[in-house]
C-alpha cells in the first residue's frame, strides 16, 4: 500500500516496512506454542565482532580451479544481465558508452570482491539481481544511495547482534518478500524482450533453452535424478540398484 500512496519517503522504504511488519507479526506469533522468532540466536551473538577474531590457514586446491572456472563464467554471464536489467529498470541507455563501462566495473568488482572476501574467509560474492527489484518497489536508482547502504551494511558487520535479528527472522516471512522482489526481477527481464528481435531463430532459441532450463528445473526439480526405479519408468529399462525414494 505505501507503494502505491504516501509520501515519497514512505514509497521509497515500503520493503524494509514490509519487513519490519512481518517481524513484528511473527514476535507476537506462535505455533504449537512455539515461537516464531527465535531469540536465543540475538542472545547468543556477542556485541561487537571483527574479522580477526578467528583464525583459518589459506590454502590451494587444485582439483576446485576448473569448478571455479565454470562456476565464474557462469556469474559473469549473470552480472551481465543484472546490469542490463538495472539500466532496463533505472531508464538508462543500455547502447551507450557508458552501459559498457558499467559493464567492465562491474565485471571486475566482482573480481576484486571476491578475492578480498576470501582473504576474509568468507565466500566469494557476485552481483545480485534482486536489486533490479528493489529498485522497481523503490524507485530509487540512485548511486548515493548504493553508497550509504555499503556504508550501513560495513557497519552493522560488526555489531553482532545486528546479524543475530537478521538470522532470527523467520522463512515465511523473508519468503514473502523474497517472493515480491523476484516477481519484479521477473518482469525485467521480461521487459528486456522489448529490445530483441523475437522473429530470429537464434534469439528464440537461446530464449527458450533459458526458460527451459531456468524455469523447467525450478518447477521439477527431479529433472535430472535418476528416475530408472520411478513409477513413470517403462518395464523394459530394469533398475536393480536404485533407491525407491
Amino acid at each position: 500500500m505505501s507503494s502505491c500512496s504516501g509520501s515519497t519517503f514512505m514509497k521509497n522504504s515500503n520493503v524494509i516496512l514490509a519487513l519490519l511488519f512481518g517481524y513484528m507479526v511473527a514476535g507476537v506469533s506462535s505455533y504449537d506454542d512455539l515461537p516464531y522468532v527465535d531469540s536465543a540466536k540475538i542472545k547468543a551473538a556477542p556485541v561487537v565482532d571483527f574479522l580477526w577474531t578467528e583464525w583459518f590457514g589459506i590454502g590451494f586446491y587444485g582439483p576446485a580451479v576448473v569448478p571455479l572456472l565454470v562456476a565464474y563464467t557462469v556469474t559473469t554471464v549473470e552480472t551481465i544481465g543484472d546490469v542490463t536489467a538495472t539500466h532496463e529498470v533505472s531508464e538508462l541507455d543500455v547502447k551507450s558508452k557508458q552501459y559498457t563501462r558499467r559493464i567492465q566495473g562491474s565485471l571486475s568488482a566482482d573480481a576484486l570482491c571476491s578475492m578480498l572476501a576470501s582473504l576474509c574467509t568468507s565466500m566469494p560474492n557476485t552481483t545480485f539481481s534482486q536489486n533490479n527489484g528493489v529498485i522497481a518497489l523503490t524507485k530509487c536508482a540512485s548511486r548515493r544511495a548504493g553508497f550509504a547502504t555499503a556504508f550501513w551494511l560495513i557497519l552493522m558487520g560488526v555489531f553482532s547482534k545486528v546479524a543475530g535479528i537478521i538470522t532470527s527472522i523467520p522463512d515465511c516471512v523473508l519468503g514473502g518478500m523474497t517472493i515480491f522482489l523476484f516477481s519484479n526481477v521477473l518482469i525485467s527481464g521480461i521487459s528486456l524482450f522489448g529490445n530483441l528481435d523475437l522473429k530470429s531463430r537464434r534469439i528464440r532459441f537461446i530464449s527458450a533453452m533459458s526458460l527451459a532450463v531456468g524455469v523447467g528445473v525450478t518447477v521439477w526439480p527431479f529433472a535430472f535424478q535418476d528416475m530408472r526405479g520411478s513409477s513413470y519408468t517403462a518395464a523394459f529399462w530394469e533398475c536393480a540398484d536404485c533407491n525407491p525414494t
